[in-house]
């Protein structure tokens, strides 16, 4: 019923279907958009890249095929094209498994996730847990055919014994919980752009600059053009200060080497712990620019509200518990962390079973939450990491890979020994 596996010679054939099913237009219309806002704000263009890979993938494979009569061919090639080619995989084995009228709603929701990369996130998880059953042998039922009144949950699972569980599925985005999302972040370093030119262009040395708000970034545009150009004021004179809508401004030197190649424009993951050394800061929002000279820029946003990550992802858990369980059955709750990656994910899970290690903060949190007696038909609690695509074999790819952190709830009156180890292996 629903793809587990991809071939890669499959693709031109996925990709041509796809079109058809759903059409070029759709993600034709959004690149186009896409590219319009990067050349309006070239801070976007990582971010953008990332939070819609598949539409721009899936539009690398529509303008290919115009240019070449056909789609790449070359392993090298296909590779940066996978998470597209599951997507269209696993949609059409549902399209061609499910009656017409439940394809159409399978449908319209593929329109709406390629225009939302929060959507897409959940529909792409949604598949990912389903692969992950469906290869273990259990049959999984959707909603979208079961109708049934008072059941929005996102599968009913039937380990091969009779016994059923309810699964509900929440993508966490990387801005959940935060007073400042990244996008923000990334156009008011736009609208702060042409008033550090000056600064920035004379640099020979690292500066680091940590400017601390209230709460957040304005509302209106006119008060962020005010902000940035008071915090280039700051910035210019050099000194610790304070302005309007400001608690404080913290400047310092750093030895800009510690980067190495310092990046443009831009802060990746890969530089991130060296970031939050440099401002003192934890994963505030933030950019280096560096401007070829020996000089960078290390420029952090961060409130003075300590973001609330763990709070907002269990309090979205929560009411997922109450509302689209039913209760009448075992529940298993599965939270997906866009911002941690596998390696990220397994070393806070090695840390968690050493016992010479405090308990990390997911680990307490995720005790607190299944302890609650009021949720004694949740048997299980499971954290994905960001997935990735990875070649099985010549011509294979998994069309869902990544890790998994499971927390069994084996006290439960619903639990039952099918439910043990079901996340023994990366998911």
């Amino acid at each position: 019923m629903l793809t587990t596996e991809l071939r890669l010679d499959r693709i031109p054939t996925l990709y041509g279907r796809f079109a058809d099913e759903i059409g070029e237009a759709h993600w034709k219309k959004i690149a186009a958009n896409l590219r319009q806002e990067v050349k309006g704000n070239e801070f976007l263009g990582s971010f953008l890249e990332r939070e819609f890979a598949v539409v721009l993938q899936l539009e690398q494979m529509r303008e290919h095929l115009g240019r070449h009569g056909r789609l790449p061919v070359q392993p090298t090639e296909l590779r940066p094209l996978y998470p597209a080619a599951a997507f269209m995989a696993q949609v059409l084995s549902l399209i061609d498994a499910w009656p017409r009228m439940h394809a159409e709603k399978l449908r319209r929701r593929v329109y709406g996730a390629l225009k939302n990369p929060a959507d897409l996130r959940g529909l792409q998880l949604e598949f990912s847990v389903a692969t992950h059953f469906a290869r273990r042998g259990w049959r999984i039922s959707w909603p979208e055919i079961l109708e049934v009144e008072g059941e929005t949950f996102d599968h009913l699972m039937d380990t091969g014994d009779g016994t059923l569980l309810e699964v509900e599925c929440k993508s966490i985005g990387d801005d959940k919980g935060r007073k400042m999302s990244r996008r923000e972040a990334l156009e008011f370093y736009k609208l702060l752009q042409p008033h550090l030119k000056p600064i920035t262009s004379s640099l020979t040395k690292g500066l680091s600059v940590v400017a601390t708000l209230p709460l957040r970034l304005p509302t209106s545009h006119k008060d962020r053009v005010e902000l940035a150009k008071g915090l280039a004021r700051a910035i210019f004179l050099g000194a610790s200060t304070t302005l309007p809508g400001v608690i404080d401004i913290r400047i310092s030197e750093f030895d800009a080497r510690m980067l190495g190649e310092a990046p443009h424009l831009r802060a990746p993951r890969e530089v991130r712990t060296a970031i939050d050394g440099i401002t003192a800061t934890r994963n505030s929002q933030a950019v280096l620019v560096g401007n070829g000279k020996g000089g960078v820029l290390a420029l952090a946003l961060q409130s003075a509200r300590d973001d609330q990550f763990l709070k907002a992802t269990f309090d979205t858990l929560s009411d997922a518990a109450s509302r689209q369980l039913t209760g009448r059955r075992g529940g298993l709750l599965v939270a997906a962390l866009d911002g941690i990656g596998g390696a990220e994910l397994g070393e806070v899970a090695r840390d968690d079973n050493d016992p010479q290690q405090t308990p990390s903060a997911l680990r307490m949190a995720t005790s607190k939450f299944l302890g609650a007696n009021h949720r004694d038909h949740v048997v299980g609690l499971v954290f994905f990491s960001r997935t990735g695509l990875q070649p099985v074999e010549h011509g294979l790819v998994d069309v869902s890979s990544g890790t998994a952190y499971y927390f069994p709830k084996r006290e439960s009156p619903f639990w039952s020994d099918a439910f043990s180890g079901v996340f023994a292996a990366s998911a």
